[in-house]
């Protein structure tokens, strides 16, 4: 092999290496976080909660929070938290919420439900405009005066300028010292199904 020729191949090499170099390094974080704030009047919580021969269906659309991540890396900075106040909670039926209220959530001393992520975790490492992303969201639920880690499997979808962020996960109330409702021969399970469809809009947006 002349000196050119060996030269030559090596040159190839070394561009080679670094092409696969390149293509299995994480996405760079970008220089642009983008932040939105939750929109009350268009996101909901709601709540399942079964009992001897029927299901309590429950919701409250007092959701307030804040998103911002790098849409070309999830994994850089992500901050995400949302609130709700736990005496917006009803069920349809003015005595049942009052004693949730009063003897199970205890709004009095505990007036909020927040939640505060601490990860995410997604299929695809972006969330450009017009893009659709599963993510795994894991952090700490505060409720009833008992901070409890969870995760919440969520889909987030991107459309102009907003940011809408379903997902639905079960809580057990024991593990937040909540006593269980009932009354007589009337039981409820443990287990609380919660759903939330979120909407948020870049905090300019939102104020309007």
């Amino acid at each position: 092999m002349s000196v050119s020729r060996g030269v030559l191949v090596l040159a190839l090499l070394a561009l080679a290496s670094c092409g696969v170099a390149a293509a299995s390094d994480p996405p760079r974080p970008s220089d642009s976080i983008l932040q939105f704030a939750v929109l009350p009047a268009r996101s909901t919580v709601r709540f399942e909660l079964q009992a001897t021969g029927h299901v309590v269906h429950g919701t409250s659309q007092q959701v307030s929070g804040s998103v911002s991540f790098d849409p070309e890396n999830l994994s850089h900075k992500p901050a995400v938290s949302f609130r709700v106040q736990s005496a917006t909670l009803e069920t349809g039926n003015k005595s049942r919420d009052k004693k949730m209220r009063e003897a199970h959530l205890e709004t009095g001393r505990f007036p909020s439900i927040a939640f505060r992520a601490t990860r995410l975790d997604a299929i695809a490492p972006t969330l450009r405009d017009g893009e659709t992303q599963e993510i795994k969201v894991t952090g700490v639920l505060s409720l009833h005066g008992v901070d409890h880690p969870i995760e919440l499997p969520v889909r987030a979808v991107r459309k102009g300028s907003e940011l809408q962020v379903t997902g639905q996960t079960t809580l057990k109330m024991s593990d937040y010292g909540i006593p269980l409702p009932g009354f007589l021969f009337l039981k409820t399970k443990d287990e609380v199904k919660v759903m939330f469809d979120v909407v948020a809009a870049p905090p300019a947006v939102a104020v309007k």
